[in-house]
């Protein structure tokens, strides 16, 4: 029987002339042989033939798919979507420990149906949105354009805004667009003077033409990464956290009402603002682990979001708040 939601590219059958990758693929999807029966055939060990399949599925010659409105009909999304307005709620089975790469894998898999061929995608930035664009599948959308939503920032991570934003724009083979310039700056002056230089303008008027927004929620702690990128010092951050900050959007703190929290770093953010960024049309949220659920609670209540893609436990502790 063949894998359920499996489908690979059609291709001709096995001969000598096909790379050991497209045969093993076609004999685990199509033919339905294990993985020891392949490695018979070819003449390779079983580990040689898990390296072939991972290889099709990243490089999209296999692409594996499940219905997300499946995952779209369980009472725990049904109940996020009626309370937070949500068009549409994806929530991931726990079936794993590790709760993000279940949850990036799931985005990686939808997204695909979320964001149309054409679209104008404006992208955040963090470990999430990373790992969301190395499972993409490659595609050919040569219409569709990739943008950075904050400017880059000195970080001892390899997500950095302008990787997260060139490597989702490469996984879909679309035009990038990539903001050259700091994330934050010492002084309103000098973002006003650099905002103002023709490549930056450019940049920013590009918001305004975002249809669809992906971002991940960050945590408003001295261990987040708005904080190790060095956007916000831990002086700033105690002062927003002693205004209730819940979380952190596009580099922004938020309440746990949902509203924006004014402070230190106002004016001297380049990049998307909230309320630009609430008015895009189509806005996915993705979200990992129960230790962001006060996070994506606030996120959520402050209207951030369109369309959610979380893990099962994370919703259910949500509702249970």
């Amino acid at each position: 029987m063949r894998k359920p939601g499996s489908a690979v590219a059609p291709t001709p059958s096995l001969d000598a002339g096909q790379s050991p990758m497209v045969r093993a693929a076609w004999g685990y999807f199509v033919e339905d042989m294990s993985q020891a029966e392949i490695a018979e055939r070819l003449g390779v060990s079983r580990a040689s033939v898990h390296n072939y399949l991972r290889q099709a599925r990243d490089e999209g010659l296999v692409r594996i798919s499940l219905d997300p409105a499946v995952l779209a009909r369980s009472h725990a999304a049904a109940a996020l979507a009626a309370r937070y307005g949500l068009e549409g709620v994806y929530l991931v089975p726990d079936v794993a420990e590790a709760p993000l790469e279940s949850v990036a894998r799931a985005a990686a898999m939808w997204l695909d149906d979320l964001v149309a061929p054409d679209a104008t995608l404006g992208v955040a930035w963090g470990e999430t949105i990373h790992r969301v664009a190395e499972l993409l599948p490659r595609r050919s959308y040569p219409d569709m354009t990739v943008v950075q939503l904050i400017g880059s920032m000195a970080l001892p991570f390899r997500f950095t805004a302008e990787s997260c934003t060139a490597l989702i724009a490469d996984r879909f083979g679309a035009a990038c667009a990539n903001l050259h310039a700091p994330a934050v700056l010492s002084s309103t002056d000098l973002v006003t003077a650099l905002s103002r230089e023709p490549l930056i303008a450019q940049h920013l008027t590009r918001f305004a033409s975002c249809d669809t927004a992906l971002f991940a929620i960050g945590l408003a702690t001295a261990e987040s990464h708005i904080v190790q990128s060095g956007v916000a010092g831990l002086e700033e951050l105690a002062f927003y956290r002693a205004r209730d900050a819940a979380a952190v959007i596009a580099g922004r703190f938020i309440g746990q009402d949902g509203r924006t929290i004014p402070g230190p770093l106002d004016g001297r953010i380049i990049g998307i603002e909230l309320e630009r960024l609430r008015a895009m049309p189509r806005r996915i949220a993705v979200s990992a682990g129960s230790e962001r659920v006060p996070a994506l609670g606030a996120a959520l209540r402050g209207g951030f979001a369109t369309h959610l893609i979380a893990d099962a436990a994370s919703a259910t502790r949500l509702l249970d708040l």
